[in-house]
């Protein structure tokens, strides 16, 4: 009999016995064939898993995955091993995953982000996509409890710069990550407030700066030349005052694009005359912008500035019977203007009148999110369709759009 066929049987049986030729002991012949049988099966598996190919992704595959994640999601990705913690840490990785979620048209990586303050502050957050999917179902937004009383004076690349009213000073903090940084110094004073006020980045530098126009509570209305324009880069130990804007704004915020803080303004001898007051962030000088030709006849009122799709955007209430949006596509080109829609007043639900009307986010199919007063609206530019949108809670007033990202504001 074979081998084979003694190995097989000895396994079966466990009543066979063989006697030692020196008759001192018996030994079990289903032991020796199972000995055997381990040692084949073993070199079979060593075999075997030579000729397996790796059952691990290669490097670029992963980095391509986890860069495609939301933040959420690679933080928690972090404690899968060393090398994925060093990678999420990574300043290029941190840069390559803001610049995707940037240029997704899924709107994934975006919210609208306010802050909401009563006896306490909270800072109340909403993720877009679901705004723009299942109209009938509420969006329920995320609040986070501060320490402190803070209005947002802007949002740059998942950083939000907020100010502490009470201290007079600025910080950043990252909604995604919970990280913030330092506190600035106190500007000036204990009554000087922030009349107009804008955050960006100087990409250049790799700085985040901070311009605001500084005038005493006790008299807000003031004229420009009685006002202190600041400048404040974040992780300096001081405020830089600069030469005051040439022309007056008519809006409090600075609108970030393309590396330049931008506000509506008018100028001329009775100032009646409009134009786009610019900020370089990097020269750290002025500029003036013009602003979309309009029809014969039309009466510019309640404008609103502001940033759809990486470009300036400006809406205008013409005639109040509708309004108008327009979108720089490329920015500093008066030429670029493009009329992106127009809504009449009658589309608006149950008001006649409503004096300001803000674009939000532009899906890639043409769907425009804006905000007449207290209200979320859908407006289709294809076909003029209009639907209102339902958040669980109430956002505040200033409505910011931040992209979510792995900004350290550690590092300023």
């Amino acid at each position: 009999m074979g081998d084979d066929n003694i190995e097989d049987h000895s396994y079966r049986s466990t009543s066979l016995r063989r006697y030692h030729p020196n008759n001192a002991v018996f030994i079990q012949p289903e032991l020796q064939a199972t000995t055997k049988r381990h040692k084949l099966d073993s070199s079979i598996r060593d075999d075997l898993s030579s000729r397996r190919p790796s059952p691990i992704l290669p490097n670029d595959l992963i980095v391509e995955i986890l860069l495609k994640l939301p933040v959420k999601s690679i933080l928690q990705l972090r404690c899968v091993c060393k090398s994925w913690k060093t990678l999420i840490s990574d300043p290029q990785f941190v840069n390559n995953h803001l610049r995707i979620s940037t240029a997704d048209p899924t709107l994934t990586h975006q919210y609208l982000v306010s802050s909401i303050i009563t006896q306490h502050c909270k800072i109340v957050s909403c993720p877009v996509k679901p705004l723009f999917e299942n109209p009938s179902t509420p969006v329920k937004p995320v609040s986070v409890k501060m320490s402190r009383k803070y209005h947002i004076l802007g949002s740059c690349n998942g950083l939000l710069c907020l100010y502490d009213m009470y201290l007079g000073c600025v910080r950043l903090w990252n909604p995604s990550t919970r990280l913030r940084s330092k506190r600035s110094p106190t500007v000036v004073g204990t009554n000087a407030i922030f009349k107009y006020h804008g955050f960006g980045y100087d990409h250049v530098n790799d700085k985040y700066k901070m311009l605001a126009v500084v005038v005493d509570d006790l008299n807000v209305n003031v004229d420009l030349n009685e006002s202190v324009t600041k400048l404040y880069t974040f992780g300096d130990k001081f405020w830089t005052t600069i030469k005051n804007f040439p022309c007056n704004p008519t809006s409090w915020f600075g609108k970030f694009v393309n590396g330049t803080l931008n506000w509506f303004a008018k100028e001329g001898v009775s100032y009646n005359q409009w134009v786009i007051l610019s900020f370089d962030l990097v020269k750290e000088t002025y500029g003036k912008l013009l602003l979309p030709k309009q029809d014969e006849g039309g009466n510019i009122c309640n404008s609103v500035l502001d940033v759809l799709s990486n470009c300036l955007c400006v809406c205008f209430d013409t005639n109040k019977t509708h309004w108008v949006l327009w979108l720089m596509k490329d920015y500093g080109d008066a030429e670029s203007w493009t009329k992106l829609l127009i809504i009449p007043h009658a589309k608006i639900w149950n008001c006649r009148w409503v004096p300001l009307f803000k674009p939000l986010c532009i899906s890639n199919n043409g769907v425009v999110l804006v905000k007449p007063l207290y209200n979320l609206v859908l407006f289709d530019a294809n076909n003029g369709r209009l639907r209102y949108r339902q958040v669980c809670s109430k956002l505040g007033l200033d409505i910011h759009v931040y992209h979510e990202s792995l900004v350290s504001p550690l590092l300023w």
